[in-house]
């Protein structure tokens, strides 16, 4: 039971403490994110885990695992406050007030997707899986065009897969009235880049030509994603007329009416080194398993920062200032460098990926995204 306590208080002081891609070696990164992203996102519920086998053990005279189990649950504690007071931020910065309830991040795993329907594996180009869509929407087609939603999955532009992240806004929207386009990707290392952006932009062409098919109003397309996600979410934003980017489809209408980046990664040069220790580590990464080669110009092609436009579409950015795997400061960097509407949210101490699951922040996180797209894709 001492060794439970101990795994409990790591995952715990690692969800606690917030750290930076500069801080640990690169070979660590990855550990250090599995376990602090377990013990943000599943903070309610562990603290509760910790709080039994601590009553256990001390009943049961372990003292020293007793005392492990207690420290646990404290932190915790803390970081569920933590994560409670990222929903208030993420609120405040849609001027919204409502108050984070007390069960918010109790079932972490557990996602409503009541009153919507899905249809799995759209095909969108004939590519096979990687080139196809899921699309969510209202168990009742609404009488008006929906507005549309395209999510990109992150995952290193290696991994990940549709029907995987962003669940809790992806169901909570459909739930509103929205047409949910929930999109996969080819992946390195046997697709390198720009091949994930034609994807993508494809996707979108699909999804424009298409949405009123299942009811959504081809005009009022949105589009987010995390991570790389987040990175292609941004291309879509600032590169959707560039016809190198759109072989075959090069007159295809990719724009979106507004973006939602998260926790990107929006300079693939890294020049401004925020990854500091780990710079030369991930750029190696990047080369050997996504991009087309060494950096050259191909590099600054799929560089959100370097497609910076004036007429690029009003953007919601987010991330954590605790996120270990890309510097939050580029994102801070990139929406200070948009000269359209933005609003920038940095949210104290949060992970890398804090919205795949359904911990108190992403509670936050759904309702303020919700609120930023309906603002700016008025309802019908």
């Amino acid at each position: 039971m001492a060794y439970v306590a101990a795994l409990l208080l790591w995952h715990a002081l690692a969800g606690l403490i917030p750290a930076q891609p500069r801080s640990i070696p690169a070979p660590l990164l990855g550990l250090w994110w599995v376990a602090s992203w377990i013990g943000q996102s599943f903070a309610f519920p562990l603290a509760i885990a910790s709080a039994v086998v601590a009553s256990a053990m001390w009943r049961d005279g372990e003292g020293t695992g007793a005392t492990l189990a207690t420290a646990a649950t404290v932190a915790y504690a803390l970081c569920h406050r933590r994560n409670r007071h990222a929903a208030r931020v993420l609120l405040r910065a849609m001027d919204l007030d409502d108050a984070v309830p007390w069960s918010a991040g109790l079932w972490p795993i557990v996602y409503d997707a009541r009153g919507t329907r899905r249809i799995a594996d759209v095909a969108y180009g004939g590519e096979g899986a990687r080139q196809t869509l899921d699309l969510v929407m209202p168990a009742v087609r609404p009488d008006a065009p929906m507005p549309v939603l395209v999510h990109i999955h992150g995952g290193a532009w290696i991994t990940g897969h549709k029907h995987q992240q962003a669940r809790p806004l992806i169901d909570h929207l459909a739930a509103r009235g929205w047409l949910v386009a929930d999109v996969n990707y080819r992946l390195g290392p046997k697709h390198r880049m720009p091949v994930q952006v034609q994807d993508v932009l494809r996707a979108v062409a699909w999804v424009r030509a298409h949405a009123a098919e299942h009811g959504g109003d081809p005009a009022r397309i949105a589009v987010t994603g995390g991570s790389a996600g987040g990175h292609l979410t941004a291309m879509v934003a600032l590169a959707h007329d560039d016809p190198a980017l759109k072989p075959g489809f090069e007159g295809a209408d990719c724009s979106v009416a507004v973006a939602v980046p998260l926790y990107g990664r929006f300079d693939m040069l890294d020049r401004a080194r925020r990854a500091g220790r780990n710079h030369g580590a991930m750029m190696r990464f990047a080369a050997t398993r996504f991009m087309p080669g060494p950096p050259d110009a191909r590099w600054h092609d799929v560089s959100p920062v370097d497609r910076i436009r004036p007429d690029a579409p009003p953007m919601l950015v987010i991330h954590g200032t605790g996120d270990i795997l890309l510097p939050h400061k580029e994102s801070a960097a990139f929406a200070d460098a948009l000269s359209t509407p933005v609003t920038h949210v940095a949210l104290p101490g949060i992970e890398h990926a804090y919205d795949i699951a359904a911990s108190a922040a992403t509670w936050g996180h759904v309702r303020a995204v919700t609120a930023f797209l309906e603002r700016h894709l008025a309802r019908g």
